[in-house]
């Protein structure tokens, strides 16, 4: 996850937000399957449908707690790298224990903005996943930017998130953005068309819609 805009709020304030959500992310995960949102399954079925690739360098925006990165290198297991970015040091730390507990090489997490990733890292890569970030990331267009510019040539882009229902389901939109907000994003970043942006930027490949559209599954390839 990304921080809002220095602006926005205090940096100690956005340092305490997701350091919080760090603590109760179990937490978040447990109501969202109470209201039949399988988050894992998802995520686990997503990245197990990904195009072949010959030892894909992979890039994961938002890596969290690094909860894709088994089903990443179960997915890719001749992998040459994989980098986790996240702003969230609490997050980092869960994930790095869990590179430790597998003995995982090249596996490299870094600690950084993702609307600034092209200065914590080097671009060129053929794999890049989001997954459940870019709905909680202020200014996400710009991550989007981002990832375009660090996208290798034919690489592939992956994006699994939430979005506002449509139609009479919008009765329940406070309610996903109240479970938004607890992981650290607002109204405003929620209601943003990543999705629809990203089709305009890339190029599409799959797209399938989860939950009766509250989520979707977009598989993308650079233009």
């Amino acid at each position: 996850m990304v921080p809002p805009k220095e602006s926005d709020a205090p940096q100690d304030s956005i340092q305490s937000i997701y350091a919080s959500t760090a603590k109760y992310y179990r937490m978040l995960l447990k109501a969202y399957r109470i209201l039949g949102v399988n988050l894992e399954k998802w995520r686990a079925r997503a990245i197990a449908r990904l195009p072949d690739i010959e030892s894909p360098r992979i890039l994961d925006v938002g890596v969290g707690t690094g909860a894709n990165l088994l089903h990443l290198i179960d997915r890719y297991p001749g992998y040459a790298e994989v980098v986790g970015v996240d702003y969230t040091a609490e997050m980092l730390a869960r994930a790095q224990r869990k590179v430790k507990d597998h003995g995982w090489k090249n596996v490299h997490l870094v600690e950084c903005d993702a609307r600034e990733m092209r200065n914590c890292i080097r671009d060129d890569f053929d794999l890049i996943v989001s997954t459940y970030s870019l709905s909680i990331i202020p200014n996400s267009l710009l991550v989007l930017d981002e990832i375009r510019a660090m996208t290798g040539k034919s690489g592939y882009i992956l994006l699994l998130d939430c979005q506002k229902f449509k139609g009479l389901l919008r009765l329940f939109n406070p309610m996903a953005i109240f479970l938004s907000t607890k992981l650290g994003g607002n109204s405003e970043t929620y209601s943003v068309p990543v999705s629809k942006n990203a089709s305009m930027m890339f190029k599409p490949i799959r797209r399938e819609l989860l939950y009766s559209g509250l989520f979707y599954e977009d598989l993308y390839q650079l233009k």
